[in-house]
């Protein structure tokens, strides 16, 4: 089976998600301090409508997953070269930067005099459940999926049809956990949290893994074409687009009272409202990403896959960079604080961004610290114009 082509435009993909993640961390803290001020509705916009960003790439992961191994004879030998590279690329740097953020919390903390068996209980303990630090429970959710995914894999192998029904199946079972989960929560039998589960991400990744399967066919469907009559792929991403920011508006709307009118409203509202925008975000990314590769322009072409490429040090990074960002003291008013949070976005994309790429390029052993060293290579604009053009041909 010779090697699947491989899709630039995924990297623009991470790009943009890694950008929301950052929005949502820039902003964690002006929900409380703006609330009754101008600059809250802006924040909370900024904040919610972000939340896309971990589903988003639970999709990718999916898809990406799937894409590769779909083909391929489910083996001792195809499994062991998956688990090693994971191993290699995915849980060293996790326990790296899981050690480090729990320095960082002790340097915070001032906690330096701890007994040493009880420092090793607990960085066990956070390594164990992805709570070192606030984002490292997104390593824990991936590492779930990989442990499931060769049952998952040989389903679909199994039966091709079933990919259709995938993201059904995986709406069902996540939607049966969240109202088990209130449930057995309301009634004290339990307290999980499902945010670290990967049962609550289900649909997002069997979406993913339904598109790779099916990605030849739907690979046309990803680029309206280049004229400009109203023809039904146009339609259809038009209607995609406008029901996607209706629907994520809303996500918004039903905080926005909840924080201003402290109105009571049940949970699986907000439940909803996230998953439909998570869902249609993933369909709207992926378009998104092939129509900024498409337009061939070099610059951006360049930088968003460079960015994409660095994604996952990025993501390890940046909470460093903020938590040292923060300390800076700044005055002023209601401007100086909107753009010192904007410039908090900019340091932690801009500094974690660059320290990875050096690292990429002049470190030999930075897949220690920042995972799978991405491919050096980056095509010229006419050969992005070139392949865009071959794939809405087809």
């Amino acid at each position: 089976m010779g090697q699947k082509e491989r899709i630039p435009q995924l990297d623009i993909f991470r790009a943009i998600s890694i950008f929301a993640v950052m929005a949502i961390h820039a902003t964690s803290r002006t929900l409380a301090e703006t609330l009754n001020t101008p600059l809250f509705h802006l924040f909370l916009f900024i904040n919610k409508f972000s939340q896309f960003a971990v589903p988003s790439f639970v999709f990718l992961s999916g898809f990406v997953l799937f894409y590769n191994y779909i083909d391929r004879p489910l083996t001792g030998k195809t499994l062991g070269k998956f688990y090693s590279r994971r191993l290699i690329y995915i849980l060293v740097p996790y326990i790296v930067f899981s050690l480090l953020y729990f320095v960082l919390k002790l340097y915070a903390g001032n906690q330096w005099s701890m007994p040493p068996q009880e420092m090793a209980a607990k960085m066990a303990k956070y390594v164990l459940t992805g709570t070192a630090y606030t984002h490292l429970y997104y390593v824990i959710i991936i590492i779930q999926f990989y442990v499931l995914f060769p049952l998952l894999l040989w389903c679909l192998q199994k039966s091709r049809r079933l990919a259709a029904w995938a993201p059904l199946i995986g709406l069902a079972l996540q939607w049966g956990f969240v109202v088990l989960n209130k449930y057995m929560v309301n009634h004290g039998y339990w307290q999980v949290p499902k945010g670290s589960l990967a049962i609550t991400y289900f649909s997002y990744f069997l979406l993913g893994a339904a598109i790779a399967v099916f990605y030849s066919s739907l690979k046309p469907w990803l680029i309206p074409g280049d004229d400009k009559r109203p023809t039904g792929r146009w339609l259809l991403w038009a209607v995609l687009w406008v029901v996607w920011i209706a629907v994520g508006t809303a996500h918004v709307e039903l905080w926005n009272r909840n924080y201003t009118q402290k109105t009571v409203i049940n949970s699986f509202w907000f439940e909803g409202a996230a998953n439909a925008h998570a869902l249609l975000s993933c369909l709207v990314l992926l378009q998104l990403s092939f129509l900024l590769y498409g337009a061939g322009q070099r610059l951006w072409s360049r930088l968003l896959i460079s960015a994409g490429a660095c994604s996952f040090g990025i993501y390890l990074v940046h909470p460093a960079v903020l938590f040292f960002y923060r300390k800076i003291d700044f005055h002023g008013g209601y401007l100086a604080y909107a753009l010192a949070i904007a410039g908090g976005w900019l340091a932690a994309l801009l500094l974690s961004w660059i320290i990875v790429a050096l690292a990429f390029r002049y470190i030999k052993p930075a897949w220690i610290l920042f995972g799978s060293v991405p491919r050096r290579s980056v095509r010229q604009p006419q050969e992005l114009r070139q392949e865009y053009s071959r794939s809405i041909s087809k």
